[in-house]
This record gives structure tokens, sequence and C-alpha cells, in this order.
């Protein structure tokens, strides 16, 4: 999770976009959908949750996804976004 944030960070201080840098940033709906669209094309994730909150979200990119069903049998896959 960190990895990821730093990678967003540092790209958007390289970019001239010190404003996405920061721990906190406020953004409607809108906004908000555009920088995960971004973040995840900035980190190469393959996806994202995003908590529920009547006043602020938290976004978390992941990457390769790993599901265990009830037997116990696991399989892990990668989501391409290209």
């Amino acid at each position: 999770m960190s990895r990821d944030a730093r990678t967003f960070r540092d790209w958007a201080e390289a970019n001239g976009h010190p404003a996405l840098a920061q721990p906190k940033i406020e953004a409607d709906e809108s906004a908000a959908a555009t920088l995960v669209a971004l973040a995840v094309r900035v980190t190469e994730a393959t996806g994202y949750y995003r908590s529920p909150g009547p006043d602020s979200s938290v976004i978390i990119t992941f990457g390769p996804v790993t599901l265990t069903a009830a037997d116990g049998t696991v399989s892990s896959f990668d989501i391409s976004n290209d």
C-alpha cells in the first residue's frame, strides 16, 4: 500500500503536480474517480478498493489477486489493464 502511495507521490512531484502529492486531497466524486484512474495507471495497479465513508474515503490500490475457496483451494491471477 505504501509503495503505491510513494510511487504516485513521486510521479506527481516529478511531473509538476505537487497538489497531487499531498496525503489528503479535497475532491468531489467525479474528481476522485479521475484521481483513482490516474493512480491505477501510474502505479500499474490491477484494481482498487474505496472505503465507504460519508465525509472522506481511503483508496487502496492492489496488484495480483489471490482467491481462497471454502474448500481451501487457492487461485491467483493478474488482471491486465492494457
